[in-house]
């Protein structure tokens, strides 16, 4: 799931992101493939790793609202950007 010979940054976020030993883990798996890649949270990025679900959320909102596209479609294989959601007030 990962070459080595791609240089790659690894992004741990959500609940699993502060289990020590699902960090682990995944870090001997990682640096069994790209011995140079150590798997890093999102608090570096300046995102909390439990906050990233609700910035996804609120960044799917934003591209609906503005009308854009909230699918890449290079890596769900959809046909096309597609907006995503809908807006049903009450």
């Amino acid at each position: 799931w990962l070459s080595p010979s791609q240089p790659t940054r690894i992004i741990l976020a959500g609940g699993g992101a502060r289990n020590g030993h699902l960090v682990d883990a995944i870090t001997q798996a990682v640096q069994a493939i790209s011995p140079n890649s150590t798997p890093e949270t999102s608090d570096h990025l300046a995102i909390d790793p439990q906050c990233v679900e609700c910035a996804a959320f609120a960044w799917l909102a934003r591209q609906f609202l503005r009308g854009l596209a909230g699918n890449a479609p290079s890596v769900t294989g959809a046909r096309g950007a597609r907006i995503l959601g809908g807006f049903y007030p009450a």
